[in-house]
C-alpha cells in the first residue's frame, strides 16, 4: 500500500522573516566594492566587509552612541594617508555595516536598502581614503 505524502504544516512566519539577512546585506556591500571604478578598486581590494546586527555595547560606547540604531556603518583600520610600509603591525581594514539599524533607517526614511547600503558603503571607503565625517558630508552636499 503506497503512502499519500502529507504536506509539512506551513512555517509560521516569524516577524522578522520577510527582512533581508546578513547575507543579502553582505552581497549589497560586495556588489558596491565591484563596481567601483577600475583605479579605485586596487586601493580597496584588501578591505573586509562585516555585517552584525548590531554594533557592540564598546563600539557605541566609544563613539559616544546612546541608541544601538544610530550607527548604520563603521570603517575601522589605518586610512591610506597614515600607511606607511615601515608599519610592523599590519590592522586589517574592516567596513561594519549594521543590519537593524540600516533597515529601520531605510523604512523610516522611504529609502531602498541596496540604495542605503551602497551610500552607507561609499561613505566607509571614502574614511579608508582618509575623508572625515565633515569632508563627506561637504562632498555629498556638492554632488547634490
Amino acid at each position: 500500500m503506497k503512502k499519500n505524502k502529507i504536506p509539512p504544516p506551513p512555517l509560521q512566519r516569524h516577524e522578522d522573516a520577510d527582512l533581508p539577512d546578513l547575507a543579502e546585506i553582505y552581497a549589497l556591500a560586495y556588489r558596491t566594492m565591484n563596481f567601483l571604478p577600475h583605479r579605485f578598486q586596487a586601493y580597496t581590494h584588501s578591505i573586509l566587509i562585516r555585517v552584525e546586527n548590531f554594533a557592540d555595547q564598546d563600539v557605541l560606547d566609544g563613539l559616544k552612541l546612546k541608541d544601538k540604531y544610530d550607527l548604520l556603518g563603521l570603517y575601522q583600520g589605518i586610512p591610506l594617508p597614515l600607511k606607511t610600509s615601515h608599519d610592523t603591525l599590519v590592522v586589517p581594514d574592516i567596513i561594519y555595516l549594521y543590519r537593524g539599524p540600516l533597515i529601520r533607517f531605510a523604512r523610516e526614511n522611504s529609502e531602498t536598502l541596496p540604495q542605503l547600503v551602497h551610500h552607507v558603503m561609499i561613505h566607509e571607503i571614502g574614511h579608508h581614503f582618509g575623508f572625515s565625517d565633515f569632508d563627506l558630508e561637504w562632498i555629498n552636499q556638492k554632488a547634490d
